[in-house]
């Protein structure tokens, strides 16, 4: 059994490894460290001490790129972590696992370890950039492996481990395998992350033993610690910062921590396996019925040769199979005859074209969606207090699921000779971003034209051009992988660092005068949309 799990978890590893998605994490976990511990003199933090920053010791540098690996690798891995077990039951390797004595609970046990090992060796590409980083620096020539690893081992590893268990459980569970569960998984995510800067709650990223830890170092040479305050998030310190020298947790603090750290991840373990009560390993009525990438409902269908398979298919795990405008087992049956359609006149995109692409959209939304979008609009409708609106940006939250599905229906499967039909894939794409930006304006005209009657008008024309980048950003992101994975990971990190005045990821100026100039925002947005359009219009010159 357990040489079954195992063989399970390092194929099924391998083949995540090759995928973009994992790159793309890699590359962002990696940035990210250097962003906690830059080398030269810059003025982003990922761990806050006040006024204050570290010497970079090993136990230092360790402890801030292993904070900030939990934070960014909570919600991207997360991403890249789902959607395993839909994959196996698209590609077809669910039927074949199922004709062999591996069980339910072995097979979860399975895309556990996985998952574990895709945490695991990102987060060793993090500790040897940390450790690159401590060389290079220059501030401590004595390199203390056990230090630099412990905030990995006592940390980072236990958080991952609940994240991997939540992404097999969120693949087994009906309704949360899509854009749904990933919106849960955000807000689980800013509770976890501001219940740690807060002090209360659940202490994942083990900030209480560190600040004490550091607390006493600073108090031991004389410093005031009533007033230190800590932090963890990506923020732009412009001031001349203090240096203190601590040497990080040693082994003979690690004992509360890991004794915390083994309870986290039995009870990751525990999750995943919970999943059984709701996976039905592919032999019988479908694992996962109704359980579309975006939320919306669909039923259970045969493969059909003409589908490509994969978790970057439109009928993957990542496609928007309940968002296809028409295919031959669409769910409303509908067939599509290429001869009777109509193309719109050249010159033109065609409304037609428009409200279909927004019908796609919308498509399978329930009537408390559409309740809740009307509150986010009339409470972003209220007038704004200052320089900016404070309720747009958590309007702005909403719509996400809706553009998650931008940009990766074209390559649908069974529907080419439709799209085949449509004048030019440009056209074609241009009906898209407009589709994906009349949610968005929908949000953002009253509190623009709010903004404006308060004398705002810079503020005003952020939020519009706001409005323009975000359909932009999803259309690029849906193009690049074919599935709506990336934006759904995208997306929520930009508006986090937005709410957190981090001004460079301000989109829709809510930091005032130090956001950037809507006229560069719209600009971005021009340039996100063009390559996408680009990228489309490539791909289908190569069918």
């Amino acid at each position: 059994m357990v040489t079954r799990i195992g063989a399970l978890a390092l194929a099924d590893f391998r083949e995540r490894r090759r995928r973009p998605g994992y790159l793309v994490v890699l590359l962002g976990t990696l940035a990210l460290g250097l962003l906690a511990a830059p080398v030269g003199d810059s003025r982003w933090e990922v761990f806050q001490v006040t006024d204050l920053h570290g010497r970079y010791t090993s136990g230092y540098v360790g402890t801030v790129t292993a904070l900030g690996g939990a934070v960014w690798l909570s919600l991207a891995g997360f991403g890249i972590a789902r959607g395993a077990i839909g994959r196996d039951e698209q590609s077809g390797v669910g039927r074949l696992l199922a004709a062999t004595p591996l069980s339910r609970t072995g097979y979860l046990a399975g895309k556990f370890v996985s998952n574990l090992m895709l945490f695991g060796s990102m987060l060793l590409a993090l500790a040897g950039t940390a450790l690159a980083v401590q060389l290079i620096k220059g501030d401590s020539d004595r390199v203390d492996v056990v230090r630099l690893l412990l905030p990995y081992v006592l940390v980072t590893l236990p958080l991952l481990a609940a994240v991997a268990g939540c992404a097999v459980l969120f693949d087994t569970v009906p309704g949360l395998r899509g854009g749904l569960g990933a919106a849960v998984w955000f807000a689980v995510w800013l509770v976890v992350v501001l219940g740690a800067q807060a002090g209360g709650g659940p202490d994942l990223l083990g900030m209480r033993r560190i600040t004490a830890s550091i607390r006493e170092v600073l108090a031991a040479g004389g410093r005031p610690v009533d007033g230190v305050e800590f932090g963890v998030g990506l923020t732009a310190d412009n001031r001349v910062l203090g240096t203190f020298d601590w040497p990080g947790l040693g082994p003979g603090e690690a004992y509360g921590p890991a004794a915390t750290g083994v309870l986290l991840v039995s009870a990751a373990a525990g999750i995943a396996l919970l999943g059984a009560l709701w996976f039905r390993r592919f032999d019988g009525p479908q694992a996962h019925p109704g359980a579309g990438s975006d939320g919306a409902a669909r039923p259970d269908r045969p493969d059909r040769p003409d589908r490509p398979d994969g978790p970057d298919g439109p009928d993957g795990p990542d496609g928007p199979a309940a968002g296809s405008a028409a295919s031959p087992a669409d769910p409303a049956g509908f067939t599509p005859d290429p001869t009777r359609l109509t193309a719109p006149r050249q010159g033109h995109i065609g409304s037609d074209a428009l409200l279909g692409e927004l019908r796609i959209l919308v498509r399978g939304q329930r009537l408390w969606w559409a309740g809740v979008a009307v509150l986010a609009m009339a409470a972003a409708a209220v007038t704004p207090d200052g320089p900016s609106h404070a309720v747009l940006p958590f309007a702005m939250l909403w719509p996400v699921l809706l553009w998650s599905r931008m940009g990766h229906r074209a390559d649908g499967g069974s529907i080419d000779q439709l799209l085949d039909a449509c004048p030019s894939p440009l056209r074609r794409g241009l009906a898209g971003l407009l589709a994906g930006t009349v949610p968005a304006l929908a949000v953002a005209a009253v509190p623009a034209l709010r903004l404006a009657g308060a004398g705002q008008p810079r503020a005003a024309a952020g939020a519009l051009a706001g409005a323009l980048l975000i359909p932009a950003l999803a259309l690029l992101c849906g193009s690049l992988t074919r599935g709506p994975r990336l934006f759904q990971t995208v997306y929520p990190l930009l508006w986090y660092g937005m709410i957190n005045h981090v001004s460079g990821l301000d989109f829709l100026g809510v930091s005032g005068e130090r956001a950037p100039a809507p006229l560069a925002v719209a600009g971005l947005a021009a340039a996100l949309a063009a390559a996408a359009l680009a990228l489309d219009a490539i791909r289908h010159a190569a069918r």
